[in-house]
């Protein structure tokens, strides 16, 4: 499922913290790992620094000696032929991201969600949202996170759960089924969550909502949502099921409140009358999840 992860790096919080769950990814599927730095503006580069940018060739040796530095440290790093370092100057961060991830057959890019930013860095934030509305291939990110957030956690790339929006869409069935496949690499039991959402009508209107009740619609979204657990999630995989009524994005964190909740979900679902589920959900789970989320506009199709 995942022989080549690409993980874009600026030593920011963010960008360390994706660095280790990219490298835990590496070792329980013994990917090649490619790391790549991209410096969109001229002004120094790493630490601020406000002295005119070094050569291209001066850019790549600091980026190898800075990742080849890290790498030591790391018990399980992959060896030096299952490790490729990239350091390039572009005009877009986004863009070259998903040219080098195209042009190098990549099945997961890994990314923070706020990385350095004004003259220091913009590596990523809005960067990583340009990159999941564009790229072909999933997309880990993580955000930042200060310790002494009660939410924080431990910064290890810990998973203990995986947590699946679902809104009975065709990108959330393909998410659903590739996220069985990252719950049997961690080993972690699944938790499908669908939210229901009621319109609300101004009385002026003179229309009346639908017969059904709050409670029938979630017992008949519960039905459905367990009719997909029991087709697509293998019967040695632990799963469960949570409906809830009310704000999708707020339902999702609710379900997934711990850091090492991984959140598996498609970045567009139904929309219109049918449902909202994903889409600008998807960017608000992004920006504000706890954990990491992996999400693609289209997740491949396995075996």
């Amino acid at each position: 499922m995942i022989s080549n992860v690409l993980c874009a790096r600026d030593f920011s919080p963010a960008s360390e913290r994706a660095f280790n769950y990219a490298l835990d990814v590496v070792d329980r599927t013994a990917a090649s790992l490619h790391l790549m730095y991209i410096e969109e503006i001229s002004l120094g580069i790493f630490q601020g620094d406000p002295s005119p940018a070094p050569g291209r060739r001066a850019l790549q040796n600091t980026f190898e000696e800075r990742c080849r530095a890290d790498l030591a440290d790391v018990r399980s790093a992959p060896e030096d032929d299952r490790v490729s370092l990239v350091a390039k100057r572009s005009g877009a961060v986004a863009p070259a991201l998903v040219e080098y991830a195209e042009a190098n057959d990549i099945d997961l890019l890994v990314m923070g969600t706020h990385g350095r930013r004004g003259v220091e860095r913009a590596m990523v934030g809005s960067v990583a949202e340009e990159v999941l509305r564009t790229a072909t291939c999933p997309v880990l990110t993580t955000r930042a996170v200060e310790q002494e957030d009660d939410h924080a956690g431990p910064l290890s790339p810990s998973v203990e759960r995986v947590v699946v929006p679902v809104d009975f869409s065709d990108a959330s069935r393909a998410a659903l089924q590739y996220a069985t496949r990252v719950a049997a690499m961690y080993d972690v039991p699944m938790t499908l969550v669908h939210v229901v959402s009621l319109p609300k009508v101004p009385a002026v209107y003179g229309v009346e909502l639908p017969a059904l009740s709050q409670m029938e619609l979630i017992d008949r979204a519960k039905a459905e949502v367990e009719a997909w657990a029991e087709e697509m999630i293998p019967d040695d995989r632990n799963a469960n099921c949570a409906v809830h009524a009310g704000n999708p994005v707020g339902s999702i964190f609710e379900t997934a409140s711990s850091p090492s909740d991984l959140v598996v979900m498609a970045t567009r679902g139904l929309s219109g009358v049918k449902r909202m589920m994903l889409g600008s959900v998807a960017e608000g789970v992004l920006r504000g999840a706890h954990g990491p989320v992996l999400s693609c506009r289209s997740f491949p199709s396995l075996p």
